[in-house]
């Protein structure tokens, strides 16, 4: 694939944070030095361009995983070479968008932080004709109308939390968490949330889930408005009564300091709306013998999870959002339907649903 001199120098200006995809997990990315993820240039084997933009979606996590979707390409189709990009806003958003148009890319997969990123990444694409796959926010259907090469790869928050909350749900009938106070109701804190309210839809839909299946609550404690590994150690330690000097310093000295921290009712679970939370809380949480669940990012983090002691029954389908994607991609290169070979069928809008996974 021959390039002009001018594409490969705009290329290379935005390579500092895109670069050939690597292994993608839920923390925070660093974007990749020049040296180690070269834009594929003339001399390149491989033939096809395509992006991917990563960008948190809610609770932290975007909903494309660019290490795996390398891999779907791999087996696919090797001749596509895929430059990865991770970033932090919409404006990112755009700027790598603009930037793998210069490099000719022929399809863009993008996890939207909101749904209006969409109408802007739509006006750049729309004159070359590239196509869009999207997942996270979810576009409205007038921007899915405005263009026919775009479709949208979705998950639901409300369909995680009702998951979760048959699993804990079950897990208090069959004695996993422990009824201390003898009462038949589980006591129970929650923890995490962001401007999106995912975690108000996992909190309402657990709950309800728990109901359902006869199993009634007292809430001790619950916040929404922050997430993240800090955050959950701050709350494990509001909610506990202790205040440790920093979580990296906890692990080594477990020095107490004097701030006046709020204490509340030990609960018998803190159930937790994404797994970053969780495992900032957890460490204190286990140490009191106190469940912790979580909703997970993938099925592999999920069984790491589990073997830190932390319950996670679900997890968003990220990974089956990048299989689709990537599937959609190949079907569009070859002139197929996209959705040929998949499992998946669009409603009118060219949108889809991926179902949550959870453990058999």
């Amino acid at each position: 694939m021959k390039k002009s001199l001018s594409v490969i120098i705009a290329a290379m200006m935005f390579m500092t944070a895109c670069g050939t995809a690597s292994s993608s997990s839920t923390e925070e990315k660093v974007p990749m030095e020049l040296e180690s993820s070269p834009v594929p240039s003339s001399s390149s084997n491989k033939s096809v361009t395509v992006g991917i933009i990563e960008c948190p979606w809610v609770l932290g996590g975007s909903a494309f995983d660019a290490g795996y979707a390398e891999t779907q390409f791999a087996a696919n189709n090797p001749e596509v070479s895929l430059i990865s990009c991770f970033a932090e806003n919409k404006q990112q958003v755009l700027e790598y968008a603009q930037n793998l148009l210069l490099d000719d890319a022929k399809a863009i997969l993008v996890s939207l932080p909101d749904a209006g990123t969409a109408d802007d990444l739509i006006a750049l694409c729309k004159e070359k004709g590239v196509p869009l796959i999207f997942s996270g926010a979810k576009p409205t259907q007038e921007t899915m109308e405005s263009y026919d090469k775009c479709w949208y790869i979705g998950m639901l928050c409300e369909q995680t939390g009702e998951v979760m909350g048959k699993a804990v749900a079950q897990d208090f009938k069959d004695g996993i968490i422990p009824d201390t106070n003898g009462d038949s109701l589980l006591q129970y804190a929650w923890f995490g949330g962001d401007n999106t309210g995912a975690g108000e839809l996992h909190y309402q839909y657990c709950l309800q889930s728990c109901a359902d299946m006869g199993v009634f609550s007292n809430e001790i404690f619950s916040q929404f408005t922050a997430c993240g590994v800090d955050a959950g150690y701050a709350m494990a330690q509001n909610l506990l009564g202790v205040s440790i000097i920093g979580a990296d310093s906890a692990s080594q000295s477990g020095e107490i300091v004097d701030t006046a921290p709020v204490s509340y009712p030990t609960p018998e679970a803190v159930l937790c709306s994404d797994s970053a939370t969780a495992e900032g809380a957890a460490p204190l949480l286990l140490e009191q013998n106190i469940y912790v669940a979580c909703v997970a990012w993938s099925e592999a983090e999920a069984k790491s999870l589990e073997e830190k002691g932390i319950h996670a029954p679900v997890w968003f389908a990220r990974d089956e959002a990048t299989e689709y994607a990537v599937l959609f991609v190949d079907n569009l290169l070859n002139g197929r339907h996209v959705t040929l070979d998949t499992d998946l069928y669009l409603d009118e809008f060219r949108q889809t649903l991926v179902t949550a996974g959870k453990e058999k």
